[in-house]
């Protein structure tokens, strides 16, 4: 089998499983997936940090020769946040040196929440935001929030295909939008509608 049709099959499978039993804070995006190597994810910022109350959208790319390579997240909206560029790449060793093939969505999607709760501050990649951190917490927390209600306050519906559909049917038809609350479990009780996904 080619690389990526290798490829195509374990991203199916992340997929089918990001739809019944997505990490916390995180799910799927506001469209169907057309396109197996790009589509999107809404991470809902964490209670306790100064993202709590934002939606923010997630651009996932897929090299066409994963898992050997990793997973590319960009979030669409602004973030103060030191591990996330002002172009919204997150920059963290897992997206680089420290990616391994058995990581997948939900581990690479679990590693960005736990950084909007604690950044990482031995390199990050906004070197104003990571100073303000460090010597002024409250301001740091008091921008941060700014900027989630000023660019991550809009809601966001997730996409899921209806019961009866394949991947690629569910893909055309823009079947159902539903607007969740985050948590891990939250969408359990969709499994049973959603589709198995065939390579």
């Amino acid at each position: 089998m080619p690389q990526s049709g290798r490829a195509m099959r374990r991203i199916r499978k992340e997929l089918e499983l990001l739809w019944i039993d997505p990490p916390a804070f995180c799910r799927p995006g506001p469209a169907p997936v057309t396109d197996l190597f790009h589509w999107e994810v809404v991470i809902d910022g964490p209670h306790g940090s100064p993202y709590a109350g934002g939606t923010f959208p997630v651009g996932v790319a897929y090299p066409k020769d994963y898992p050997f390579h990793p997973i590319k997240l960009t979030f669409r909206t602004n973030v103060y946040h030191p591990n996330i560029g002002p172009e919204g790449r997150v920059a963290l060793d897992i997206f680089g040196s420290e990616w391994r093939p058995s990581l997948t969505i939900s581990t690479a999607l679990l590693s960005v929440v736990s950084v909007l709760h604690d950044p990482l501050l031995d390199r990050p990649v906004r070197r104003d935001a990571a100073r303000l951190y460090k010597r002024e917490r409250g301001l740091f927390e008091h921008k941060a929030r700014d900027w989630t209600r000023r660019y991550a306050s809009a809601p966001v519906a997730s996409f899921y295909p209806a019961g009866t559909e394949t991947f690629e049917e569910a893909a055309a038809s823009g079947a159902v939008a539903r607007r969740r609350s985050c948590g891990a479990g939250q969408w359990r009780s969709f499994a049973a509608r959603l589709p198995c996904i065939q390579p």
